[in-house]
């Protein structure tokens, strides 16, 4: 072959994507890849080419790429294609900056398309080609992108039992656990779908019970989404004990007790968190409106600037700056709520400072 698509698969390894691409385009327009004997070695190669696109968060031209690989992959002999896929589908991976090119099927590219337009927002394309990929062909991040999915389509019982279906491939997706008892699942029935014993039919985890800690953290968030604050917060502060310092569940903590009116503890969880990691971005727009219903304006000055410096791009950062302007221009702070939303719709503290 006149470009190895090998070198092309070590650049991608090592996420020199600038260069890949670049090498991608003698991939793709050399003799070898444009044979109409071989539409496979195309495929490959366009796959190559839309991965090293992705990458380098060119997602348009990475899913134009992709889709021309799909139709290639359509073509070929079915006889080739089954004897090229034939790996299992745990050997193989879907992501856009992993590629495995020795077994490139269509249900795999489809994903890769998926994710093109889930960056680019297009949500209602992205779902249409996920339901292009049967049930039992999607992977773990198949399946949760999926529940994603239909979830923002408000499609809550389909997604329901996606979410469903990350859990019994493997009982530690917790964004599962928490999305399910959003949707009212049952603290009861999401603990149906852990492992109880030891299972042949199970993944390899630990193939021991549910360890109580994940019990507890079910019990947690089912509690908090049925308004039960009292019982989630005595779970979440026994998962503190046994897990000190722990910053997912410091800022579940503090979530709870700022709906709950203790704003004192809720911003001095807030602090703790900071202190543990200064980078976080999560739930930093409610510490903002905790300082500003405190008056604090020297300690929300500093988040929002810090904000800023970490991530400009989040929807927290800008339902902070919303905060910050709210007393000095209300027209400005407006704009920024409204481009908090414009970022994430479903960001819901974009929605409050907007509303006030």
């Amino acid at each position: 072959m006149d470009v190895s698509k090998d070198q092309m698969t070590l650049l991608l390894d090592n996420g020199l994507y600038d260069s890949a691409q670049m090498l991608g385009c003698f991939l793709v327009s050399s003799s070898a890849a444009n044979s109409e004997n071989n539409p496979y070695m195309k495929a490959e190669s366009l796959v190559l080419q839309g991965d090293a696109l992705f990458g380098e968060k060119e997602f348009r031209r990475a899913l134009s790429t992709y889709k021309q690989a799909l139709q290639h992959i359509k073509i070929i002999p079915k006889q080739a294609a089954t004897s090229r896929s034939s790996l299992s589908t745990s050997s193989r991976s879907s992501s856009p900056n992993s590629t495995n090119v020795s077994s490139i099927n269509e249900y795999d590219v489809k994903f890769k398309i998926t994710l093109c337009y889930c960056a680019l927002s297009e949500n209602r394309a992205a779902l249409a080609e996920m339901e292009g990929i049967p049930p039992k062909s999607r992977t773990l991040r198949m399946n949760l992108t999926m529940a994603k999915l239909l979830r923002i389509s408000r499609h809550n019982r389909a997604a329901t039992t996606c979410y469903k279906d990350c859990l019994r491939h493997c009982p530690y997706v917790l964004e599962a656990i928490a999305a399910l008892a959003e949707l009212g699942t049952s603290s009861k029935e999401i603990l149906s779908l852990l492992p109880q014993t030891p299972n042949r039919g199970r993944p390899p985890f630990d193939h021991l019970d549910t360890p109580r800690w994940l019990q507890r953290y079910v019990e947690a968030q089912c509690c908090i989404a049925t308004n039960d604050y009292k019982g989630g917060l005595e779970h979440f502060c026994d998962l503190l004990q046994r897990f000190p310092n722990n910053i997912h569940i410091l800022l579940e903590i503090a979530k709870v007790e700022a709906i709950i009116g203790r704003n004192e503890d809720a911003i001095m969880n807030f602090e703790k968190v900071r202190a543990i990691d200064p980078y976080v971005m999560t739930y930093m727009d409610e510490y903002a409106m905790l300082l500003k219903a405190k008056s604090d304006h020297s300690k929300l000055n500093k988040l929002v600037h810090d904000l800023l410096h970490i991530d400009p791009g989040r929807a927290e950062t800008y339902v902070a700056l919303s905060v910050l302007w709210e007393r000095k221009d209300e027209r400005r702070a407006l704009a920024y709520a409204e481009k908090s939303i414009r970022i994430d719709e479903r960001h819901i503290s974009g929605h409050i400072v907007k509303a006030r």
